[in-house]
């Protein structure tokens, strides 16, 4: 039983825990990637490094494979449309017209390998801890400036990201109610635009509905003033210290 306490143990302190390191990591990446970062190569090391950091913060590779087969398809439209849209020397011709352009291919793989930054890069941001230790986190790093904005800010963590889970329930139940009603998504374009309002309208109307049970729930208990002292601050481990140092390198290292 030690033994197996023990390697638990070892097993948190290597992973990257720290919402406030997680959230300075993921918003000097995608600073980076949108200003200093411009070359393809440079670009692919950050994804690589992000992946690997989704990898680790997860302790799934299978997840962070999933997550780039979903963003896959989009990646190859955006890159298919700036090859035939975007002007340049013609990669690819028939009949003596261009198709596809050099610059158009280059600029559409460096916004693919961008837009793959940045959604990796929040999706490791957001599994790194619970709604909880998120909102402790914004309020320490915001409470040496202003209180007040601080357990606004921390309020507002704490309910979206709390928010969300509740949401998808919402969804899944609306899903299963509509799939015995017949509200599938075969047939024509317009059956299927009237199976998305059929889940959409009730999807939104739970979702105010509960939106303002909770506002009410937060006045009424003082949630706003009492929650940054309910909650356990995160700690500051060494893995969250190498994670920040190696994340510095990558981004001077691609950007330069």
């Amino acid at each position: 039983m030690n033994r197996t306490d023990g390697e638990r143990t070892d097993s948190q302190f290597f992973r990257p825990a720290d919402p406030r390191v997680a959230f300075l990591v993921t918003a000097t990446v995608v600073v980076a990637s949108l200003t200093t970062i411009r070359g393809t190569p440079a670009m692919s090391a950050t994804l690589l490094f992000v992946c690997l950091w989704h990898a680790v913060v997860t302790r799934r590779p299978l997840v962070t494979a999933r997550s780039l087969a979903r963003l896959l398809p989009l990646a190859i439209l955006i890159v298919a449309l700036n090859a035939v849209l975007l002007p340049g020397d013609a990669l690819l011709s028939i009949g003596g017209r261009r198709v596809v352009s050099r610059e158009g291919l280059a600029d559409g793989v460096l916004f693919a390998l961008r837009l793959g930054v940045m959604l990796m890069a929040v999706s490791a941001f957001l599994s790194t801890a619970s709604p909880e230790s998120m909102a402790r986190g914004a309020y320490d790093t915001l409470r040496r400036f202003s209180r007040r904005a601080a357990r606004h800010v921390a309020l507002f963590v704490f309910l979206s990201m709390g928010f969300v889970p509740l949401l998808k329930d919402e969804f899944d139940r609306i899903r299963v109610a509509q799939s015995f009603r017949g509200g599938d998504f075969s047939g024509g374009t317009w059956r299927r635009v009237e199976t998305v309002r059929a889940w959409l309208i009730p999807l939104l109307v739970s979702a105010i509905h509960r939106s303002g049970e909770l506002a009410k729930a937060v006045e009424l208990r003082h949630i706003r003033e009492r929650l940054p002292h309910t909650m356990e601050a995160p700690r500051l481990r060494a893995a969250d210290v190498v994670l920040a140092a190696v994340a510095i390198a990558v981004v001077a290292l691609a950007s330069a």
